[in-house]
């Protein structure tokens, strides 16, 4: 009874955003630790600094991409004293605010009924400019 309940997980990528980036990136392929390594020094930490400031706590799941010895020795040694990271549980998608924003998403694309895959593209484009809080 308890397979009832459970809804498998995608453990391959397609998009990402990185707190009020206000941008969304398309990554072709699939993520792997080299690219989420890339996506953490270009993208997401110099933006939270910027927004949050120092006091901004990251958090992301316990994806191998994540736990990779690359991305972690990244945060632990560029980020020494400045980075706070949140303990998280394994596969608890209910606890990440980024499941309800993709929801969103997802529900915005299929009101448009995008018929290609290029419309699609566009689409989430400017699905994601229009969700409050999150692009803008």
């Amino acid at each position: 009874m308890i397979s009832a309940c459970v809804i498998p997980t995608v453990k391959h990528g397609g998009w990402c955003f990185a707190g009020d980036t206000r941008d969304l990136f398309r990554i072709q392929g699939t993520l792997n630790q080299h690219g989420n390594h890339s996506i953490l020094q270009r993208y997401t930490i110099p933006s939270d600094l910027h927004l949050v400031g120092l006091s901004f706590v990251f958090q992301q799941d316990n994806d191998t991409k994540h736990t990779s010895r690359l991305c972690k020795g990244y945060l632990t040694k560029e980020n020494d004293g400045v980075l706070h990271q949140m303990t998280w549980p394994p596969q608890s998608p209910d606890l990440n605010p980024n499941e309800m924003v993709w929801d969103e998403l997802d529900r915005r694309v299929k009101e448009k009924q995008p018929t290609s895959a290029q419309h699609m593209l566009e689409l989430l484009q400017d699905c994601w400019k229009s969700i409050p809080g999150v692009a803008g």
